[in-house]
């Protein structure tokens, strides 16, 4: 019998978003903490330096993680998009089926040209060397881009599955 599960998982680079987000939480940290000691030398009270101290350790626990990877799993043509936050919080973004799938392609493809303008959701490395692939996948909300990393193996699995869906050009 011929297995039908494929198995993917992937570092990913952080998103620009993401690491402004981090960047301006630290940034607003460290002037929360100047502002404490300010305000408590200048007014000799040591209450806003407190709070100031409180607002910081807030922020550092609300700080998103540098450590970001993702995992998809295809399990019998069904494709499990997951984001793993610092190795230790999972988080399903996506279950989609190959019947739901219009094409998927190498990211250069010619196939994805009448696509363009799509909505895109990435769930790749984001490492321009990695081999990307776009999912053009119709859902509740109408058709969209997933773009993605997958290896070897789930290329076959899909393509085994939904021949004439997936293009490896």
């Amino acid at each position: 019998m011929e297995e039908n599960y494929s198995e993917t998982f992937l570092k990913a680079k952080l998103p620009a978003k993401r690491r402004m987000l981090r960047t301006g939480l630290i940034i607003l940290a460290v002037f929360a903490l100047l502002f404490g000691i300010c305000s408590m030398l200048l007014m000799g009270t040591f209450l806003v330096l407190a709070v100031m101290v409180i607002v910081t350790v807030i922020i550092f626990f609300l700080l998103p993680s540098n450590d970001i990877a993702y995992e998809y799993i295809f399990v019998d043509g069904q494709i499990d998009f997951d984001c793993i936050y610092g190795g230790a919080k999972r988080k399903t973004l996506k279950r989609i089926d190959m019947k739901d799938i219009e094409v998927a392609a190498p990211e250069t493809s010619h196939r994805l040209d009448s696509y363009k303008n799509l909505p895109l959701v990435d769930y790749s490395s984001g490492m321009p060397q990695d081999r990307h692939y776009i999912a053009i996948f119709v859902g509740e909300k109408g058709s969209e881009r997933i773009r993605f990393t997958p290896d070897d193996k789930m290329v076959q699995m899909m393509e085994f599955k939904s021949p004439s869906k997936v293009a490896k050009e």
